[in-house]
């Protein structure tokens, strides 16, 4: 009987053995899929990741790219603009210098003679009370006609006016210059243009 109760024992044993063993495969193929889920799980979040993150800095890329030709747009806009005032200043400048007594004289006599006989002339500059005195002498006739002449500070070089108004030229050396801008060789536009 002793070797019927060891026989019970060692078959009790070894099934409890045999099933610790089963159960520490299970166990252990068990924490083996969780760990390969696991794994696969991290590695499609991480890849996510990978993916967003090349979205945003491709992203961020274009709108960087955009800045840049943004910024180049206003500063070529910004340095075509500061070309074409400083030459408007300077074409300006050079007409002023120019419109001396002689010359304003000859433009208001050309005016008169061309059908402004019944104008208001305004002179500006160093001369202006020379000038209109010197052209009053020669203008005798259109004057007492309806022409007017006089010395202004309201105008800068020359403006001719109609009396009532309608209309007007005004020969100042900034209105000369927005006039011949336009006009400036094809060399002197590609310089700034």
């Amino acid at each position: 009987m002793e070797k019927q109760i060891q026989d019970l024992v060692d078959s009790i044993r070894k099934e409890g053995l045999e099933e610790a063993d089963r159960q520490k495969a299970a166990i252990l193929e068990d924490a083996r899929k969780e760990a390969g889920r696991l794994v696969k799980e991290a590695q499609e979040k991480a890849g996510a990741m990978i993916e967003e993150a090349r979205r945003e800095c491709s992203l961020l890329e274009q709108s960087t790219k955009a800045s840049l030709e943004q910024a180049a747009r206003d500063v070529s806009i910004t340095l075509h603009k500061s070309i074409n005032d400083e030459l408007g200043r300077i074409l300006s400048a050079s007409i002023g210098a120019s419109m001396d007594k002689d010359l304003l004289k000859e433009l208001v006599m050309t005016a008169v003679k061309s059908g402004f006989s019944d104008a208001e002339v305004e002179v500006k500059g160093a001369d202006a009370d020379a000038l209109v005195k010197a052209l009053a002498g020669q203008l005798a006739t259109e004057l007492k006609a309806g022409l007017s002449l006089k010395a202004s500070s309201g105008v800068n070089g020359l403006r001719i006016s109609s009396k009532d108004g309608s209309g007007y030229v005004d020969l100042s050396p900034d209105e000369l210059s927005a006039l011949l801008m336009p006009h400036l060789s094809q060399s002197v536009r590609a310089l700034i243009g």
